[in-house]
């Protein structure tokens, strides 16, 4: 292995259009609102979580991922909790 190959081991770069599966949980700043629905940007990613309080954009929540299109980088979700209350 070269020196090279030694110190670039492991590394990686990441995506601004990270992916996700359903069930997976995050925590995420809340971007936006399209009528009742929150929109959380993760990346160029997309995360829309329907019939939710638009006075919780600016803060950050917990929710889960329930479906998400690995083509087009948007998905639906749950929201679980609100982590922080927009200020």
């Amino acid at each position: 292995m070269s020196l090279l190959e030694q110190l670039t081991a492991g590394l990686r770069f990441r995506t601004t259009k990270p992916t996700y599966d359903a069930g997976d949980e995050l925590t995420a700043f809340v971007t936006g609102a399209n009528g009742s629905t929150l929109l959380v940007r993760v990346g160029d990613s997309v995360i829309e979580l329907p019939d939710e309080d638009p006075s919780l954009v600016d803060g950050t929540v917990r929710f889960e991922v329930e479906s998400f299109d690995k083509s087009t980088h948007r998905g639906r979700g749950k929201l679980l909790e609100v982590v922080e209350e927009p200020e």
